[in-house]
């Protein structure tokens, strides 16, 4: 539940009243983990077995006409890890991945009759592609960043530094999206460095992104479908000098207590380095507090190797706000596609599995 912090009128130089607001809302969400990262097997209290932890602050203000202007700054945090927030060095004396402020949407823009128009670093629709295709959010069970991407980079990043989108207005449940990200190289070759090389830009050597989405909400049918291209050339980041281009596509349909849900998606490089085709098809009822949820699908890749996902979830509500979870997850990762960041995998060992049972408040 969104809680307005400030609400004011301010007198505008036309002598009308413009009301503006600030508001924080986000997600707390952690619990027990156990996992087997393909033959390495760790447990213990972790974050986001369901969805991520976040802050956001949101403002708005109208400025008259129908116009608005708008901002969110979001920040997503570890539940379970001063360290993993600071970035303060472990025993160990490496560095913990710093949840620090504002490491997710940043995003300032107009909205209108026009439709929308943000810049900053702005969310993929891409991302909204996938979450329209599948109920595990980004949690586990739903394959993100693993058998699914939201862009070509390794870690699979859902938004662009320097970047502009573009929001249609709502025709009869259809919306188009607009997307760019300048491509920013240093001067020379790509692994060069230039000192001279002005940071007014703040990210100076990364991809150029383009992106177009359409997206359709009406009654008991939702899609969203995205095609993303990227151009690494002449950078000395992600992928190397290569072009790739991922297209996702997400439905779900709504009969009473069953939501059926389907999810397709390509990852490809223009020297076929990487060709993978994904399709998932998941389900989710909901009795009365409860929602139990299934996923299942298989990535295959360019030398015909395949990865299959099998996902299982229930969520009980104690609020409207507060409900717990249970989280289960396996991927046999033929392909190799799953992630394993940190951990070693036992020779012969394919499977990546998951198991998490937590609390999730909303506020």
């Amino acid at each position: 539940m969104k809680k307005t912090l400030i609400a004011l009128a301010a007198l505008a130089a036309t002598g009308a009243f413009a009301q503006s607001s600030v508001q924080i809302d986000g997600v707390m969400d952690a619990g027990f983990l156990s996992a087997d990262y393909k033959g390495t097997r760790v447990s213990g209290i972790a974050n986001n077995g369901s969805s991520t932890s976040q802050i956001n602050f949101r403002g708005t203000e109208d400025l008259g006409g129908g116009l608005k202007a708008t901002f969110r700054v979001e920040t997503d945090w570890n539940t379970v890890s001063n360290n993993g927030n600071t970035g303060a060095k472990k025993a160990d004396g490496t560095v913990a991945a710093a949840s620090t402020f504002g490491n997710g949407e940043i995003r300032v823009g107009l909205a209108g009759g026009f439709g929308s128009i943000d810049a900053g670093v702005v969310n993929y629709n891409t991302l909204g592609s996938f979450l329209t295709g599948q109920p595990f959010s980004t949690g586990i069970g739903s394959g993100f960043r693993a058998t699914a991407v939201n862009d070509a980079q390794t870690v699979s990043n859902v938004r662009s530094d320097n970047s502009v989108k573009y929001v249609s207005p709502n025709f009869s449940g259809f919306t188009v999206s607009l997307y760019n990200a300048n491509k920013q190289t240093k001067s020379g070759t790509a692994a060069a460095t230039d000192t001279n090389f002005s940071t007014t830009f703040g990210a100076y050597d990364m991809q150029g992104t383009k992106e177009v989405g359409v997206n359709y909400a009406n009654g008991p049918i939702a899609a969203s479908f995205s095609n993303l291209k990227q151009d690494y050339t002449g950078t000395g980041t992600g992928v190397g000098a290569t072009e790739s281009t991922v297209n996702t596509l997400g439905a779900n349909y709504t009969m009473g207590a069953v939501k059926l849900f389907v999810l397709n998606q390509t990852n490809k490089t223009n020297t076929n380095s990487v060709n993978n085709k994904y399709t998932t098809v998941s389900a989710a009822y909901t009795m009365g507090a409860t929602t139990v949820m299934a996923q299942a699908g298989t990535l295959k890749n360019v030398l015909g190797q395949k990865s299959d996902l099998v996902a299982l979830g229930a969520d009980y509500a104690l609020s409207k706000r507060t409900a717990v979870y249970a989280r289960y997850e396996s991927i046999d990762d033929k392909a190799g596609v799953a992630a394993i960041t940190g951990y070693t995998a036992v020779n012969g060992e394919t499977t990546r599995t998951r198991t998490a049972i937590g609390v999730r408040h909303a506020f």
